[in-house]
């Protein structure tokens, strides 16, 4: 099958089967009723208003895909999913960047995801969706920048609920809302093989109308290296802020990106790496703690655990 890489691919494209009876259906087209499929699903499960990303913005994101394909000097394809069993009941769904990376340093994935969003339906947890959901970004990351399929996983990069950052109104209102702690979930996904990023990691505001967020710790999902080179790094990032946050703004000229990545670009010049911190042993700490601290990064706790 030959994808475009100047146009948008059909939806047909992404399908996929996962298991014996799961289907994949992808989309990178604005138009899509697969967008509209997982937005109905990604609607009931995020409530944060400046985690949210509305329609509007799915739409816009997706919009510039054939614009954006090679900006940055990279070759990039976002794509939102769903998962479906086999009488089209949706599961869950995920919407993700992949960015075909360059100058590759050893023992780094040629192409690296930001995983903007993952949710499993509520009828459909405890089923081990989650990690079929990021075996599915992984194939498709790889499909979608013109790799073979079964090609090295993929550096998947994700935000999280930081529980010592969040505002207790937040922390109490999401947990309602999902019906699962903010420790516990940073544990969920401890088990799916993700690591704390120790860096200053903030959130660029998703549109005009949002704040950046302070509240979100960074993670990578079953990175290779307990490092990560800063110039990689910064390379994933400038994508990430510019297309699925800024949405084709200039991260450079953002107040909350610029920053960012120019320390990136300062630690890169120095041949530094960004350390990644297992959480395991910080999170239960947490759960035995009365009173856990407040107002500092979880990824500071968790380096002194």
């Amino acid at each position: 099958m030959t994808i475009p890489f100047d146009d948008f691919a059909d939806d047909c494209t992404w399908d996929l089967t996962i298991g014996s009876d799961l289907q994949v259906k992808a989309t990178e087209r604005p138009d899509s009723l697969v967008l509209a499929r997982f937005f109905a699903g990604y609607d009931q499960a995020f409530l944060l208003p400046d985690e949210r990303e509305e329609l509007n913005g799915f739409k816009t994101c997706l919009a510039l895909n054939p614009e954006c394909r090679r900006r940055f000097g990279r070759f990039h394809r976002e794509l939102v999913l769903i998962i479906e069993n086999g009488q089209s009941h949706l599961l869950g769904g995920a919407n993700f960047l992949a960015t075909k990376m360059t100058d590759v340093p050893e023992g780094h994935p040629e192409v690296a995801v930001a995983l903007n969003y993952l949710f499993v339906e509520e009828a459909a947890r405890g089923q081990g969706l989650s990690r079929r959901l990021l075996s599915a970004v992984a194939i498709l990351a790889n499909r979608s920048v013109g790799l073979p399929d079964e090609a090295s996983w993929p550096a998947i990069f994700i935000e999280q609920n930081d529980p010592l950052a969040m505002s207790l109104e937040n922390y109490a209102a999401d947990t309602a809302h999902s019906g699962i702690d903010q420790v516990d979930r940073m544990a969920l996904w401890a088990r799916l093989g993700a690591t704390l990023i120790d860096f200053p990691y903030v959130q660029p505001a998703l549109s005009v109308q949002q704040e950046p967020d302070e509240s979100l710790a960074y993670a990578a999902v079953s990175f290779p290296l307990w490092a990560i080179d800063a110039g990689y790094f910064r390379g994933h990032l400038e994508s990430f802020f510019g297309i699925s946050v800024l949405k084709g703004g200039n991260p450079a000229f953002d107040p909350a990106a610029a920053p960012q990545l120019a320390l990136l670009a300062k630690m890169a010049e120095q041949g530094a790496t960004v350390p990644l911190i297992a959480m395991e042993s910080a999170l239960e700490r947490l759960r035995g703690m009365r009173q856990p601290p407040r107002g500092i990064p979880i990824r500071e706790f968790a380096r002194k655990s």
